[in-house]
């Protein structure tokens, strides 16, 4: 049976990459556990190919938790990352003005609807730019057959 509704599948990524700073001392700074992290030179295997990568930058990421809704939504992201980093905006505002990080906002929506459509009011739109360089949108579109 076809369901009546989409379904968008949603999270967000926090992420500072740095060539010369490394994620140890992000966490030390921030005094926050990354949710992954990853350090320049540190080698990886593709689940896809299998070839070995190595990391061309150092990677302190924090990510919402992933969630399934029936809207468009993604507030309830930006406020579970504001709640965890609204204490360390002065550090990350200096991140930021640091030539040597770029702090960069993913935001991550997998939906089986052929259009998507994303709102952000003006707070929201203010905490993200207030400590990051950049907003990436990753749109994900599983169409059924």
């Amino acid at each position: 049976m076809k369901n009546d509704y989409f379904v968008y599948k949603t999270h967000i990524d926090f992420t500072i990459v740095s060539n010369e700073v490394s994620p140890d001392l992000i966490t030390n700074e921030l005094n926050i556990n990354p949710s992954r992290h990853f350090r320049k030179g540190d080698k990886s295997i593709s689940k896809h190919s299998g070839s070995v990568t190595v990391k061309p930058h150092n990677l302190w990421s924090l990510q919402s938790i992933s969630s399934e809704l029936i809207e468009e939504k993604i507030s309830h992201h930006i406020s579970y990352l504001k709640t965890i980093l609204s204490s360390k905006v002065d550090i990350l505002k200096k991140y930021k003005s640091n030539p040597n990080f770029e702090i960069s906002f993913w935001i991550w929506i997998e939906t089986d609807n052929s259009g998507i459509g994303v709102n952000l009011d003006n707070d929201e739109m203010d905490f993200l730019n207030s400590i990051s360089n950049k907003i990436h949108f990753s749109f994900i579109g599983n169409v059924p057959n």
